[in-house]
């Protein structure tokens, strides 16, 4: 009896340093990972769960540009907008929009409209923990020929760039091959994009004065197939990997 109460122990002991060996190989394992793939945000992560941020612009009395039929671009935005936002939670993707309806947001400030209304569309962003940040717009210039897709990305984080170009990629490959319009840095003329420090993009879905390209806009296959094409972008960039930056 005195013999099998030390084996016993012993036993105990064994187990126990195997079972903390097993623990610090899992933590270790888990801290090699983060190494050699850091910032890693993927729809699967958990850990830094992406929310994608749907910005239909104008709305309300903001109509935005109007096409050569008539047509308003807010109304488009907001198509645009939320066969977008379906999609990509189609995909799995956590996606909220700053405006469901026609309508102008307020902040509740003492400014204009349409400032208080981006200071309300900024705030919803803010609220996010790990955003990205997509705005859809459409474009229109005095050359009626000129046209095509066209993305602005925010300078405040080197992530805009590479967000920018998997959606631009992702639209010249399935939609506009034949599309040269080079991105753009966004300037302090753009509210959102010169405030936000996440990944943020603003998309000129088309231009409006353009009168093909109105046509194609209007067309509800041609926008199902452009919304396909920025979903892949926006999809290929986070599947990448981003930094995750936070606004």
């Amino acid at each position: 009896m005195k013999r099998v109460i030390p084996a016993f122990i012993c036993s105990l002991a064994i187990c126990a340093a195997i079972a903390c060996a097993v623990v610090v190989f899992m933590r270790f394992s888990g801290l090699i990972d983060n190494i050699l793939s850091p910032g890693k945000s993927s729809v699967n992560n958990r850990e830094s769960k992406i929310t994608v941020v749907i910005d239909p612009g104008h709305g309300g009395t903001d109509g935005g540009a109007v096409g050569v039929s008539g047509i308003l671009e807010k109304d488009l935005n907001l198509e645009v907008g939320t066969l977008l936002a379906g999609e990509l939670t189609r995909r799995g993707f956590d996606v909220i929009m700053t405006r469901t309806d026609d309508v102008m947001l307020d902040n509740g400030s003492s400014s204009s409209a349409k400032v208080s209304d981006l200071s309300a569309r900024l705030e919803i962003v803010r609220s996010c923990e790990n955003p990205v940040f997509v705005s859809i717009h459409m474009n229109k210039f005095p050359d009626s020929s000129v046209n095509g897709f066209t993305v602005y990305y925010s300078s405040n984080n080197p992530d805009s760039e590479l967000l920018a170009a998997a959606v631009r990629q992702s639209v010249t490959d399935s939609v506009q091959p034949e599309n040269k319009r080079p991105m753009k840095a966004a300037g302090n003329s753009i509210f959102l994009l010169s405030r936000l420090t996440s990944p943020a993009v603003l998309l000129e879905c088309g231009f409006l004065s353009n009168q093909r390209e109105e046509a194609l806009l209007s067309d509800p296959e041609y926008r199902e197939k452009l919304v396909c094409a920025i979903s892949d972008g926006i999809e290929n960039f986070i599947n990448r990997g981003s930094s995750g930056s936070k606004v």
